[in-house]
């Protein structure tokens, strides 16, 4: 959260889940892992694992089924090797999970087109919320698109995470025009994903899915997951690295900041602060502002620091 301004972090605003019952219209998931992917001119093979049980009759997901450009495939690879070892970390501390199980894990990464944008943008925010085993990026994928537009009940527009955010990125990918310009994120929804449309990457903090009906953030499972992610060897950056944004957007991390990489401070905002983050040899612009679904801020308070920062930067 903006230095100028701490905030109780344990109970604040959440994200909301893109749907208010993730078993509803659940399709099979086809198994689409094989031992090993050949890819790209590089000629690596990487290892890839069967896809893990969640319970006896569901599937956690480590890659979205979307479709995605072939120049994206190695990447796709990359992550989902992550994410099977992130699981295996999890899977060998299961003891600490408490009211959790490894197949929980809610996986997340980069919508289809993201590495053919002229700006790559990462949000990074809490945890998802009873997304259990499902991939946040198709279930994200499902809300925003034609048929959807639905986010835990309520319209997309409504919607005050997911639509600043939609409408955000539209603005960093047009020369961060005035915020009335912009368009609906209904309509924006409609491109995300699309050659020539819209594409970004989230990642949530916390892998581990939040079951409850409580509004507020689960502060002891974000911490348990957040340390099994970086004890023995961090994840979350590694994740970072694979992403290579350009520009980070964090929603109040606090204390989970350091575990992004190095900062160099660049300015303290009433309303956001801006970093230059190093990250396993990548280097990005890291804004960090407030939480998205905050109902006590106005859009500007994210969007004009937000631009400030990036074109101080550019």
């Amino acid at each position: 959260m903006p230095l100028s301004a701490k905030l109780c972090f344990v109970g604040a605003v959440h994200t909301r889940t893109p749907r208010s019952d993730a078993s509803a219209g659940k399709q099979s998931f086809q198994d689409k892992c094989v031992p090993k992917l050949e890819l790209g001119n590089e000629g690596r093979t990487i290892e890839l694992a069967s896809p893990r049980r969640c319970g006896s009759n569901d599937v956690m997901k480590t890659r979205p089924e979307l479709s995605f450009p072939p120049s994206e495939e190695l990447k796709l690879a990359r992550l989902e090797s992550l994410f099977c070892e992130w699981h295996t970390q999890f899977v060998n501390n299961s003891s600490e999970l408490m009211k959790h199980e490894p197949e929980d894990m809610v996986f997340d990464g980069f919508h289809p087109h993201y590495f053919r944008q002229e700006k790559k943008v990462l949000f990074i925010g809490w945890e998802s919320r009873r997304l259990c085993g499902f991939h946040y990026i198709d279930e994200l994928s499902a809300a925003y698109r034609k048929g959807g537009k639905d986010i835990g009940g309520r319209h997309l527009n409504a919607d005050r995470f997911h639509s600043r955010m939609l409408r955000i990125t539209h603005g960093i990918m047009h020369g961060l025009p005035e915020w009335e310009s912009i368009p609906s994120a209904s309509e924006i929804g409609d491109t995300v994903g699309l050659e020539g449309g819209l594409s970004f990457a989230t990642m949530n903090i916390s892998k581990l899915s939040n079951k409850s009906n409580n509004p507020k953030a689960d502060g002891c499972v974000m911490n348990v997951a957040h340390a099994l992610s970086t004890r023995d060897r961090n994840f979350i950056q590694e994740e970072l690295a694979i992403l290579e944004p350009d520009i980070v957007i964090t929603m109040n991390l606090d204390e989970y900041m350091d575990s992004l990489g190095e900062r160099t401070l660049i300015e303290i905002h009433k309303q956001a602060e801006s970093y230059m983050l190093d990250c396993c040899g990548h280097r990005s612009l890291l804004i960090n502002t407030w939480h998205f679904a905050a109902r006590n801020k106005s859009d500007l308070a994210y969007y004009e620091p937000i631009c400030d920062a990036i074109r101080r930067d550019q």
